[in-house]
């Protein structure tokens, strides 16, 4: 089987490719880097490090890599051979491939090729298939649409590995943690064999799964790292055996659980598992993670739908207490970077405005009791 991979990156060849290697798809990496799209063409092999309590390193072989700068055409026919498209390139990356994939998919539909395919984001974002089907959407015309509605399908899909940042000697050389989660939409696949990929787990509804690991490790990650950051501390694993800062982001954790235990039906022994596990995730010290690189963009993750606003929302109308979720966007507002543009911007609204003021416009949430925790534990910090 032949998988089409855009993102040649440190995801992309220590997550996804692994996986699809193991299950015997040929991988052909399409990315922008010269040095490595040349290094993935001249190599029979590359290595992943799995930093673990016993390190194992990893060979992947049966591969191959397209230039999308300058090998268009091959990658336009190349797209017709493929029984699979995945990506980990970024969401804000996926509008710009998807004319590249749009021009593979009219071939497609010109040549009248029937073969099944299924095109799969795996990014970090909510329905990331359904928004890069829409851009692809976007360059295609009616009758082109109806084809490829046809023959191609786009499960939606959730992804967690923590990959931290890294750089070596060998550029294809990359240091993953253990863990990993593939969750796949089952029943949108339309190639019955992308149904067979070792290590996805395959639902009906990834709704539960997406919400879970993003209340849990998205929100716990963040949660941990501007509290941390607050009180010096550079590591995500310093943060995870402080004493205060451990305190702070195992409540907030403990506040989403029962929150998807309500919302989903989890059942507490399988929330009480998955907490467990994340925060030993956290707590590996061979992950070198820079709570400074998590906190970044803090306009952003105090966003409406992002991972503190949206539990703190549903909580509020089940009725479940959130004051540890509450307390951590007082944590964010203390957060200062000179060389993030959306920190700059926030410490400047501090300047200008009340707390209340401030947290009511970038949340986008005006709610009195969310209002009067930030602000109290603003204030007593």
């Amino acid at each position: 089987m032949k998988n089409l991979h855009f993102g040649a990156g440190n995801i992309g060849r220590g997550f996804i490719g692994e996986l699809l290697n193991k299950s015997n798809y040929h991988v052909t990496f399409v990315d922008i880097n010269e040095s490595i799209v040349n290094n993935l063409k001249e190599r029979q092999n590359y290595t992943i490090k799995v930093l673990d309590e016993n390190i194992e390193e990893i060979s992947i072989n049966n591969f191959d890599a397209i230039n999308i700068s300058t090998e268009k055409e091959r990658l336009t026919n190349y797209i017709n051979e493929v029984n699979l498209i995945t990506t980990s390139i970024g969401p804000n990356v996926l509008p710009i491939i998807a004319k590249d994939i749009a021009q593979g998919l009219k071939l497609k539909v010109k040549s009248n090729n029937t073969n099944l395919l299924d095109i799969i984001a795996c990014e970090n974002m909510i329905e990331g298939t359904t928004f890069l089907k829409n851009e692809i959407f976007n360059h295609l015309t009616e009758v082109e649409k109806d084809f490829i509605n046809k023959y191609v399908g786009f499960p939606n899909s959730a992804v967690d590995r923590i990959v931290p940042a890294q750089q070596h000697e060998d550029v294809l050389l990359v240091e993953v943690e253990k863990f990993c989660e593939w969750v796949i939409e089952k029943d949108k696949i339309k190639f019955k064999d992308n149904q067979n990929i070792d290590g996805v787990t395959y639902v009906s509804d990834l709704a539960p799964f997406i919400e879970r690991k993003l209340f849990t490790v998205n929100t716990g990650h963040a949660a941990l790292s501007y509290v941390a950051n607050y009180k010096g501390l550079k590591l995500v694993s310093q943060g995870a055996i402080n004493e205060e800062v451990r305190e702070h982001f195992i409540n907030v954790l403990k506040e989403t659980s029962e929150l998807l235990i309500k919302k989903w039906n989890f059942s507490k022994e399988d929330m009480d598992l998955y907490r467990e596990k994340t925060i030993k995730r956290f707590e590996n010290k061979l992950i070198v993670d820079d709570v400074a690189r998590i906190c970044r963009t803090p306009i952003r993750k105090l966003g409406y739908n992002e991972r503190f606003i949206k539990p703190i929302r549903e909580c509020e109308e089940l009725c479940i207490s959130y004051n540890s979720l509450a307390k951590t966007c007082a944590y964010i507002l203390k957060f200062k970077d000179s060389n993030d543009e959306q920190a700059v911007k926030l410490q400047q609204l501090l300047k200008e405005k009340t707390i209340k003021e401030v947290i009511a416009e970038v949340t986008e949430y005006n709610n009195d009791n969310l209002l009067n925790i930030v602000e109290n534990s603003y204030n007593n910090l």
